[in-house]
């Protein structure tokens, strides 16, 4: 027994010294700022995406950029709905670790759980699955459990004539992609849309830009000005 309380003092003694109260959780040390960036072809996701990640980093951030769930899951058929519920996995796996935890400042999400959740009307639309099923999944993926860690969200969405002109601009093929082509880009449109009416009275957080009319800089800053007051208000906040 008196060895059994010396090991217990011990314990406490590093525990106290490694602050374990103070390292996890968010008492102290807050998460990560979260944000995802989702949407149609060529509507200049990744180009936002890239210019937030080398901003943040040359300001001193420590910032973790998820590459879409696209690059990584290659072994899983795109021909169902399987392979979109794997890539959701995929981010959203990735959401809850880093949440918690404390080694990045900001993180940047293409495409995450807000994308999981458009896909699974596509599949619904296809047949693939039933009214229930994808209820059921959508609900899942927009869980509060982690739809509360992404701090803001957009829906980014380009008319088909232009995606297509954005596309070809440096190419070795004009043959259209199975996503690249006017008639389903225009569905792909309609479907941000639509899950944006249905999302954004709840989901404070989202936000839907045509980047149609948008030059680069122009839609690049607007992103970064309203993701940086988005961010600090969240930090006054919690600073009260």
């Amino acid at each position: 027994m008196q060895m059994q309380n010396l090991f217990e003092e011990k314990a406490q003694n590093i525990l106290r010294f490694l602050k374990s109260d103070l390292r996890y959780g968010e008492h102290f040390l807050p998460r990560p700022f979260v944000g995802e960036i989702t949407g149609t072809p060529a509507a200049g996701k990744s180009m936002t995406i890239d210019e937030l990640d080398k901003f943040f980093k040359r300001h001193g951030f420590r910032v973790r950029r998820i590459h879409e769930g696209a690059e990584v899951i290659r072994h899983i058929d795109r021909s169902t709905p399987l392979y979109n519920l794997r890539t959701g996995l995929y981010a959203l796996e990735l959401l809850i670790d880093i949440c918690a935890g404390h080694l990045y400042d900001i993180v940047l999400f293409d495409r995450g759980i807000f994308d999981a959740y458009c896909w699974m009307t596509y599949w619904l639309e296809k047949g693939e699955l039933s009214v229930d099923e994808r209820n059921m999944i959508q609900g899942f993926f927009l869980s509060r459990f982690w739809e509360k860690n992404i701090d803001v969200a957009y829906f980014f969405i380009c008319e088909a004539e232009e995606a297509i002109r954005r596309e070809h601009r440096v190419t070795l093929s004009k043959k259209l992609g199975a996503t690249t082509n006017p008639e389903t880009i225009n569905k792909l449109i309609r479907r941000y849309q639509e899950a944006y009416k249905i999302l954004s009275p709840k989901h404070k957080q989202l936000f839907l830009i045509d980047t149609t009319h948008l030059d680069e800089q122009k839609m690049i800053e607007g992103v970064a000005t309203q993701m940086f007051e988005i961010f600090e208000q969240k930090a006054k906040a919690a600073l009260k």
